[in-house]
């Protein structure tokens, strides 16, 4: 076997970081399922590290796919923002392969969810 055939060995997540301003911005594209959703958590804890004013926005938008290791890892990362005291919102925009689960599951009630990183850093 390759690395290429092991898909433990190839993340499936692109994660970026940027300062906007005071606050923490990671943005995320690829898949989230069991394997990335540790990197997703780790991702969002180096977020809440690093902001300066206290908030951390998780941009979500190019993401193809966020299965149920996906969705528990954005519960586990806004409670322990919450625990912080420093709000994680998360931008889901229209993206069904972000919106459809966390609207099945009825998780749109504990996330705060928003439209764009614009929108997230202004509410």
């Amino acid at each position: 076997m390759t690395d290429k055939d092991d898909a433990s060995a190839v993340s499936r997540l692109s994660i970026t970081h940027r300062m906007a301003g005071g606050a923490a911005v990671v943005a995320v594209s690829g898949e989230v399922d069991h394997t990335s959703a540790p990197e997703l958590m780790q991702a969002v804890r180096t977020g809440l590290d690093r902001t300066r004013d206290g908030l951390c926005v998780l941009d979500l938008t190019e993401v193809r796919f966020l299965g149920g290791h996906g969705l528990s890892a954005l519960l586990k990362a806004t409670r322990a923002a919450e625990n912080r005291r420093q709000p994680l919102r998360i931008v889901v925009d229209a993206t069904q392969p972000v919106i459809r689960p966390i609207e099945i599951t009825g998780l749109e009630e504990f996330l705060a969810l928003y439209h764009s990183v614009e929108e997230a850093l202004h509410a």
